[in-house]
């Protein structure tokens, strides 16, 4: 039964991993449809005189897509910056508790952009909310991303989270395993 869950887990990480994976890949398409628009809304609006209407708000909901699409893969990858002015002075347990400390934070955090994204687009939906600019764009369309990568975002910090609680309780004395491979 054991083995069973855990090959289960194992082909869930692995589903979530090419999901994140897939999500980044689309982010990417996205942004370079966003440049090669609005290189054409400037060639258009340099050579002739007139521009695209529909690209400005489209580039807005692109950035906003490109953000909660990419976000857990770039957590995943560890591209979100950090600032390790203290950190680089802590020895290695107190690192991995802090790890474990801010992933957690970060997975709550996360985890409340998702239940307010989910109010926003169920509010959207109920009211047939519209954003009516140029090109009329139902608001559902636009914020769905918002609780699809906020929930993505929050699994991923709390998978870094249980590793770094698995790595602390897996190895009681980190910085007597740092050293003796250092020397």
């Amino acid at each position: 039964m054991e083995n069973s869950k855990g090959a289960m887990m194992k082909r869930f990480w692995i589903f979530f991993d090419r999901l994140i994976d897939f999500m980044a890949l689309l982010a990417g398409v996205i942004l370079v449809f966003i440049t090669a628009a609005v290189c054409y809304t400037i060639g258009m609006r340099f050579l002739f005189r007139q521009t695209t209407i529909w690209i400005i708000p489209a580039t807005e909901y692109a950035l906003l897509w490109i953000v909660f699409l990419a976000t857990a893969w770039l957590l995943r990858e560890g591209g979100h910056i950090t600032t390790d002015l203290i950190y680089t002075h802590l020895n290695e347990k107190t690192k991995h508790y802090l790890d474990c400390v801010m992933f957690v934070v970060g997975a709550l955090t996360s985890a409340a952009m998702f239940s307010f994204g989910v109010l926003h687009v169920c509010e959207c939906i109920a009211g047939g909310v519209t954003d009516v600019r140029a090109v009329t764009v139902p608001k559902t369309a636009v914020f769905i991303t918002i609780p699809i990568g906020s929930l993505l975002l929050t699994i991923q910090f709390f998978r870094m989270a249980w590793s770094r609680l698995n790595d602390i309780r897996t190895y009681p004395s980190i910085d007597r395993i740092k050293e003796e491979g250092c020397s």
